[in-house]
């Protein structure tokens, strides 16, 4: 009986020990509720001197039957507080991943993977917000992308699309806001870049897009028109910025070019 009273608290008591790894999981979550979930580690921790306490006193008198069922339980308790804390790791963390899912959802295109006009906003609000920010805003339109479609089919078209969105995402820097607004229309946002610089970028994504692209049975080629605006100089909200910018996107179509920046001019 003293062998089985034994091996039973140490059960328990290696439940307790397991457990403390998805407890402390928990923890570790961001922006997560953590004052119950450090008490319960806490406790824990208690618990395990407690068995502990409870393990000596079995090695140094004989086991009765009282102390039998006092291992049992504590058998189980480990084993139960191994068991919540387990399953409720796995709960929390899927629910987690089930609203990052839903956020990347709401805020990303799904067919290009790009953020999309909802999410684009609330990046451009920010970088707004930031005082004595200078950026460059990038509107693009494809040239002739209705035909693609018209010619080839939407699926074609779709194909075409996730290309040009994957080779633009190549060519801009780590720290710029990429989005597509809908249909063919796609936006970049250069931070803490001027419009003469902002060139350099547009001339690398034409340059990338004028590559061809390999269909099932063709080939295409396709440019794309791109208008540059400067924050604030051409806008001092979003709303004015991303006009302008698109102002200049539709001389830049109109005229045959490759890019235009804003000029007063141009409205």
């Amino acid at each position: 009986m003293d062998i089985v009273a034994i091996v039973l608290v140490i059960i328990g008591l290696l439940g307790l020990i397991a457990s403390l790894v998805p407890t402390h999981q928990v923890c570790n979550i961001p922006d997560h509720q953590h004052n119950g979930w450090l008490v319960l580690l806490s406790m824990i921790f208690m618990f395990i001197f407690g068995y502990l306490g409870f393990l000596w006193t079995l090695f140094t008198h004989k086991v009765d039957t009282l102390d039998l069922i006092i291992a049992i339980i504590f058998c189980g308790g480990g084993g139960f507080v191994w068991l919540v804390t387990k399953m409720s790791r796995e709960t929390i963390f899927k629910l987690k991943k089930t609203i990052q899912e839903k956020h990347y959802q709401t805020h990303h295109d799904p067919l290009t993977g790009l953020p999309n006009r909802n999410q684009f906003y609330e990046d451009i609000d920010k970088l707004i917000a930031e005082e004595d920010q200078v950026f460059s805003c990038l509107m693009m339109d494809l040239d002739d992308f209705k035909m693609i479609n018209d010619t080839f089919g939407h699926a074609e078209g779709d194909h075409v699309l996730q290309v040009v969105a994957d080779r633009i995402t190549k060519m801009i820097p780590q720290d710029a806001i990429s989005a597509r607004l809908g249909g063919d229309e796609l936006t970049v946002v250069l931070p803490s870049t001027l419009a003469e610089d902002a060139v350099i970028i547009a001339q690398a994504i034409q340059n990338e897009l004028l590559k061809e692209i390999s269909c099932e049975s063709h080939s295409l080629i396709i440019g794309v028109s791109i208008g540059i605006a400067q924050y604030p100089k051409d806008g001092d909200n979003r709303k004015s910025i991303m006009k302008s910018a698109d102002t200049a996107m539709y001389h830049a179509k109109k005229n045959d070019e490759h890019y235009q920046i804003y000029q007063t001019h141009l409205t």
